[in-house]
């Protein structure tokens, strides 16, 4: 009876300090271990050496993660063959309302037309599209926008240096209302 009762109080002491939840990982040795080798056989030597050494080795440095800047995105534009439209036509270099446009000339007068804050931020991506061509029902395809767009404006324009006829602008703008001041002077 006195086996039974010290069996039974060893299993509820164990019971009590055991963790029986599921392992949430394998289980890995902590320090690497020399690869069981057969009978006879030797590690190589570089093999021996990292074992003897694993326990004593400093603590490796910590890599800092470095931050770039984003990528200039007029300068990406004229890799990419979009040449500013002042340099085309005698237009300003920057106009109040657009900032600094660019365009790459063989998709003149729809565009993309890439304009650009003070500080070469890409603010809107502008379609010129010819009365003409509406009038006419034409189906127009262009590149897609440069980026995310916030919101749209479509106005009419008489005609300017680069797109004499009528047309509209079909500006989407990547900045948000408030952000379209950056252009505005």
């Amino acid at each position: 009876m006195r086996k039974t009762v010290v069996g039974a109080a060893l299993v509820a002491l164990l019971a009590l300090i055991a963790d029986v939840r599921r392992p949430a990982a394998q289980f890995a040795p902590f320090w690497p271990q020399a690869p069981q080798l057969l009978p006879g056989t030797a590690p190589p030597a570089d093999e021996v050496e990292r074992t003897r050494t694993a326990p004593h080795r400093k603590k490796a440095h910590r890599k800092h993660k470095v931050v770039r800047p984003p990528p200039n995105q007029r300068e990406v534009a004229e890799k990419n063959g979009y040449q500013r439209v002042s340099d085309l036509v005698n237009f300003p270099k920057f106009f109040p309302g657009l900032g600094t446009i660019f365009v790459k000339p063989d998709t003149l007068p729809l565009g993309p037309f890439l304009t650009f804050d003070r500080r070469d931020r890409l603010v809107a991506t502008v379609y010129m599209v010819p009365n003409k061509d509406i009038d006419d029902h034409k189906t127009l395809e262009g590149a897609g926008s440069a980026g995310p767009v916030d919101h749209v404006s479509f106005y009419f324009n008489p005609g300017h240096p680069g797109v004499d006829v009528p047309h509209y602008h079909v500006v989407l703008w990547h900045v948000t209302k408030k952000q379209e001041a950056r252009v505005a002077k």
